[in-house]
């Protein structure tokens, strides 16, 4: 993987994860993420998505802001997509608890303009026990993207 690519990615907070629907037409929605050499590893809320990366693996990534817009000549990275579980979704949880701190799992239970906030309907005290939590949240999974070469 040429070092520009990688570059660009250890320096960017949010990454745009294109995923493609049964009739090919990309999803794209920005996502924190945390690099393991050439592999990007996420969060997200178990539904559509998944169920998009179990039927169709092949994702694009981008780095770009919070509301997944990229910065004029971004690099795109073609990958494929893997649903983690057990111990290596336990792991990949904590090195993202590391690179993002409290915010990890405070910033997905607020509201921030412009974002759409899929944990808003959780009641409160359930957002609290989350906010504490170091765990991966039962109603998640982590996938790993694993970068192409090329």
């Amino acid at each position: 993987m040429p070092t520009q690519r990688l570059e660009e990615l250890h320096q960017a907070r949010y990454a745009l994860l294109r995923s493609f629907r049964r009739d090919g037409s990309p999803v794209a929605t920005p996502v924190w993420f945390a690099l393991d050499g050439d592999t990007v590893v996420f969060r997200t809320k178990i539904g559509p998505k998944t169920r998009r990366l179990a039927l169709h693996p092949d994702v694009e990534v981008v780095p770009c802001d919070y509301r997944g817009r990229c910065r004029p000549g971004a690099i795109t990275v073609a990958g494929r997509a893997t649903i983690l579980s057990g111990d290596e979704a336990e792991a990949a949880n904590r090195r993202l608890h590391r690179r993002y701190g409290w915010q990890w799992n405070v910033i997905p239970m607020i509201q921030v303009p412009g974002v759409t906030n899929v944990h808003r309907e959780l009641p409160l005290r359930q957002k609290l026990r989350r906010a504490r939590s170091r765990a991966l949240w039962p109603d998640s999974a982590i996938v790993a993207v694993t970068l192409n070469a090329r």
